[in-house]
């Protein structure tokens, strides 16, 4: 495995817009003093995950699972755009699964990063969130670390969200969301899912691959909820967020999967890895790229990726949901920010005392304390 390094890309002068209508130089702003003042990597644990067997854990559970998906996982070749999140030494069912699982990128999850203008309440508590969809398909592994203690996270909610292959958030409507005005898409549900993590502060969830949409990279969206409960039909409605984040792919991936069907029929225009500021904010102190191998000699075979998210519990934040899931179907959530014709749900919008986060303990150590300005 190796860590990805982007071409060197000046932020400044780069008017990017996370959506059409969405300047994030805000955004990328909090995210920067951030990183300021909070370390972005878990290389302060590697003694304690050693001692306590969390590293070994992890691989024996990666490759378990691989096993499952793919039992007879068939060698793969070098990317031909190095470096790469791609295994890259040519496996086989031979191969010591330490070699191919032992990597384990992470980034800390922050409170600044975020929900976007598609962010849906009430979604399923649930482990495949694929629904009908059709896509390559996307399984992956995450664990849940706390960076003041180094411990995994036990019966934390991690919600997982991404577009469909023709770039279409489920549960909202938006002249910007690849649908238009088609109201039937609030009922809709797919790869939208939530589910608490285990003793080893894991989860692993089963998606599509996601397609892309005008003005990001390819992303899937993060969010944590602590002491967070589903209600009695097993769907999530808190809005107390944790940490929130965003993890991206290589670019050879995306580009590989997007010559496939149905992703080569997406008509929105695409941005590359190189051109997003959100993701070029993260890649000086972090490296926010998904681990991956084929589960077959071919990427239409499907994926199995896996990432460690650091997160500082005494941080949290209210977030805002776009629309809302009832019994009788989807709503878009009245009285948001920056509500109109291009969102009618609203904008998340970061301003004090609106949607700041703010401390809900002592942070350990000092690390990832948030300093106002």
């Amino acid at each position: 495995m190796h860590i990805t390094s982007l071409v060197a890309v000046s932020l400044l002068g780069h008017a990017i817009q996370a959506h059409p209508g969405h300047d994030v130089h805000h955004e990328a702003a909090l995210r920067r003093h951030y990183l300021s003042v909070q370390d972005n990597s878990l290389d302060h644990c590697a003694d304690v995950f050693a001692a306590e067997g969390v590293h070994r854990r992890a691989i024996d559970r990666r490759a378990a699972r691989v096993s499952e998906l793919s039992p007879n996982l068939e060698s793969r070749q070098a990317p031909k755009i190095p470096p790469s999140h791609k295994g890259s030494q040519g496996y086989t069912p031979d191969t010591d699964p330490q070699v191919v699982f032992g990597s384990n990128k992470a980034c800390v999850l922050t409170p600044e990063v975020t929900e976007g203008p598609f962010y849906v309440q009430g979604q399923d508590v649930r482990s495949n969130i694929v629904e009908q969809e059709k896509g390559v398909a996307l399984h992956i592994d995450f664990q849940l670390i706390d960076v003041t203690t180094c411990k995994p996270m036990k019966d934390v909610y991690i919600e997982l969200w991404n577009v469909n292959a023709t770039g279409v958030y489920s549960g909202a409507v938006s002249p910007v969301n690849g649908v238009g005005g088609d109201t039937k898409n609030l009922d809709r549900t797919f790869l939208r899912g939530a589910q608490k993590t285990d003793e080893d502060g894991v989860v692993q969830f089963q998606t599509n691959f996601p397609g892309h949409y005008a003005g990001r990279a390819t992303h899937i969206h993060l969010m944590t909820h602590l002491n967070a409960e589903p209600k009695a039909n097993n769907t999530m409605w808190d809005l107390s967020a944790t940490y929130a984040g965003q993890l991206f792919f290589d670019q050879d991936l995306i580009d590989a999967i997007e010559k496939l069907d149905p992703y080569n029929k997406n008509r929105q225009s695409k941005m590359r890895n190189t051109q997003d500021t959100i993701l070029l904010q993260e890649t000086p102190t972090a490296d926010p790229y998904l681990e991956y191998v084929y589960l077959g000699d071919k990427v239409d075979a499907g994926l199995f990726a896996w990432y460690r998210l650091g997160v500082n519990p005494s941080h949290n934040r209210t977030i805002m949901a776009a629309a809302q899931r009832f019994k009788e179907g989807g709503k878009i959530k009245t009285g948001n920010p920056g509500a109109g014709a291009l969102f009618p749900g609203g904008f998340p919008t970061y301003a004090p005392g609106v949607g700041s986060p703010v401390p809900t303990g002592a942070a350990g150590g000092g690390r990832g304390k948030w300093m106002r300005g």
